[in-house]
């Protein structure tokens, strides 16, 4: 009795909200002909889900559920609660085995979403720990790497400080140096200030002592003077005499040591005239130079760019051959100058000496960036074999 009671109060419950819930419907105009042919029942197989004489399956709850949505008339979250509870109540309390069945297969249907939409939950969940376990082992690498550099500016920073300090001392013992120098330097003007204090002293002793002296001399030039005046008038008087007097021949006699040419003694300088600048001759002399060096250079850059070309040893032999010729006939052209040019001076020679070099690289490298050859080297260059 009580299993065949909790059945008809469970399906009854199942209908009553059923019912409540098709009502919204009917009261919205609709009719449950219309809700059946939508929902793809038979109008009679409503009426025995909402009259509660059978158990309406979880597909018609959906169903229902879903035209409902369409047309506004939406339930909240505890009816949708509650009609599902009093669903499987109904199905559990009814004592068909076909309904059981139906209701054991709607619910492994329902844990079956209700676990695949637990392990996406968790899936999604998971991706966002990995995600942000990701973003943190970033995160943490970024403040390693941080922290490893502030630790090597920290580093430097004591090296730069300890060099500072470092500094800082030198500067101290060097301001204590300069304190010590300034020191004596301080005494040693004082000490001069004394000694120049003494030295004034003196000095206004001495201006006194020859204002006296030169009081006296003054005195003594006076009667010095008058000496003098007396003197010159006698002499003036003694002259005269002479001069009433007859002259006597004066003799005549070798003059005078002192009056001789003296051969020992040194003569007043006599300034060189200055030499002549030519610069006909130098240019000359540049060109004379230039001419056998460059070509010089020049054959030896045929040789170099010759394909094949000449081996090490007869470059090296055409260079030190090139080098003895231009000397020759540079020094050669220097002792000719030297012999028949009086003004002829060193200056060329040093001239030279330093050009020589500087010309046959010239002469070398110009052909080798230009890649172009003249007549005249490539001849010089084939009769020499480096070609």
């Amino acid at each position: 009795m009580g299993v065949s009671g909790e059945v008809p109060a469970a399906g009854a419950a199942y209908a009553a909200a059923l019912r409540e819930v098709v009502d919204g419907f009917l009261a919205a105009g609709g009719t449950q002909k219309k809700l059946a042919d939508a929902l793809h029942i038979s109008p009679a197989a409503l009426s025995r889900y909402l009259s509660g004489d059978r158990t309406a399956p979880y597909d018609f709850l959906r169903d229902l559920r879903a035209f409902l949505e369409e047309r506004g008339l939406l339930w909240d979250q505890d009816t949708d609660e509650l009609l599902d509870a009093l669903c499987g109540q109904a199905h559990a309390a009814s004592g068909s085995p076909a309904v059981q069945l139906v209701q054991i297969r709607e619910e492994l249907t329902r844990l079956r979403a209700e676990q695949q939409q637990a392990k996406a939950i968790a899936e999604t969940r998971l991706a966002v720990l990995e995600a942000q376990a990701r973003e943190l082992t970033g995160q943490l690498a970024q403040a390693l790497d941080h922290a490893r550099t502030t630790e090597g500016a920290r580093a430097l920073l004591q090296e730069q400080v300890r060099e500072q300090d470092e500094s800082l001392r030198h500067a101290q013992d060097y301001i204590h140096q300069i304190e010590a120098e300034l020191s004596e330097q301080r005494e040693q003007a004082r000490l001069l200030q004394q000694e120049v204090s003494v030295l004034r002293k003196q000095n206004q002793q001495l201006v006194e002592e020859q204002s006296q002296t030169v009081s006296g001399v003054s005195t003594q030039a006076t009667s010095f003077e008058a000496t003098l005046a007396a003197r010159a008038a006698r002499q003036a008087t003694e002259a005269a005499q002479q001069a009433a007097t007859p002259r006597e021949p004066t003799p005549t006699g070798p003059k005078p040591p002192s009056e001789l040419p003296n051969p020992h003694r040194p003569r007043p300088p006599v300034s060189e005239p200055l030499r002549t600048i030519r610069p006909g001759r130098d240019t000359l002399a540049f060109l004379v130079l230039a001419a056998p060096v460059w070509t010089a250079g020049a054959a030896f850059a045929a040789g170099i760019r010759a394909d094949p070309g000449p081996s090490v040893w007869k470059l090296i032999i055409a260079a030190l051959a090139a080098l003895l010729v231009t000397a020759i006939c540079w020094f050669g052209y220097m002792s000719v100058l030297e012999k028949y040019d009086p003004e002829f001076e060193s200056g060329p020679v040093l001239i030279g000496i330093f050009t020589t070099p500087v010309l046959l690289i010239a002469g070398i490298s110009v052909p080798l960036l230009r890649h172009t050859d003249d007549p005249v080297s490539h001849w010089l260059a084939d009769i020499a074999g480096l070609l």
